[in-house]
Formats: structure tokens, sequence, C-alpha cells
């Protein structure tokens, strides 16, 4: 089962920086398209910016699963670094459970956006593009979040993936 886990946790990570580094470039690309056509052609593309924020958005949400699972998300943990052994274990397992608690709320109502967005047909004005496409990128995004951090309580000393500076 741990070497499910693991293989689980480097494939979602994996795909979540691919996609998160796709998404990256393609906002480049549109980037300089833009500027291209704004400053050479006077035309600029009217739906550049919307477009930019949707691919930033989904590229940050499903690359924070490779966050979630090589755990180098930034955590005020000092009072947890005092504690030894079995307290430390004990608090990390609690700030863990706490985070589930937190994203799995957060993605619950974030469900419930987009399917009243999808209810409703709204539509973005640059792009005509549904706007609940753009806000399941959220949800799918806290989503992949959750997977991860579920797996990483049952696997938190998966070799070289941890924070830098921590042992394994």
């Amino acid at each position: 089962m741990r070497q499910f886990l693991l293989g689980f946790g480097r494939s979602i990570s994996g795909i979540g920086l691919a996609i998160a580094g796709a998404c990256l470039v393609v906002d480049v690309v549109i980037n300089g398209a833009n500027v291209i056509a704004r400053y050479l052609f006077l035309q600029p593309f009217s739906w550049a910016e919307e477009a930019m924020v949707y691919i930033m958005i989904a590229g940050v949400f499903w690359g924070a699963a490779a966050v979630a699972w090589r755990q180098v998300d930034i955590r005020i943990d000092a009072f947890v670094h005092l504690a030894g052994g079995l307290l430390r274990t004990v608090l990390n397992t609690l700030a863990t459970l706490i985070s589930i608690v937190v994203l799995c709320t957060l993605f619950e109502k974030s469900l419930s956006v987009t399917a009243q967005l999808y209810a409703y047909g709204q539509r973005n004005d640059a792009l005509n593009m549904p706007v609940w496409i753009a806000h399941s990128a959220f949800a799918s995004g806290l989503f992949l979040i959750i997977l991860m951090v579920i797996t990483r309580l049952f696997v938190p000393d998966a070799p070289g993936e941890n924070a830098p500076g921590e042992d394994s």
C-alpha cells in the first residue's frame, strides 16, 4: 500500500507541475503575442488579460498539488519544532487534520459556486466562455490538494520529498 501511495502522490505531483508549467508557458505566449498585436499592429487582443488570469489561476491551483505532496508550503510550526518525539507527531497530525477540514470546506463551497454558475449559464465578457469552467479550476485544484494532504497523512516520510532542510 505504501508503494501505491508513493506512486500516486508522485504521479499527481508530476502532473500538477506539468500543468502549472504549461499554463505559465501559455500565459507568456499570450502576453507576448498581445504585446506584438498592441504595439506593432495597434490591435490588442480584447480577451488576453482575462484568459491569462484564468490560466494562471488554473496553473497555481493545479501546481499547488505538488506543493502539498512535497510539503514545501509555508507553515508556522515553531511550536511543533520545539516539541519532541510523540508530541511532535501528534501536533503534525492534528495540523494536517485541521488543514483537511479547512480544505474540504473550501472545496464544498467552491463546488457550490461552480454549480450555481453552471445553472445560471453565465458567460464572461471578453472570452464569451462559461464562467463555471474557469471556476472549476479552483475546485479541481483544491480536490487535488486534499488528495495529496490525505496521502501524505499516510506516507509522512516519503524519501527525498520533504521540505528542504528536513530529514526524511
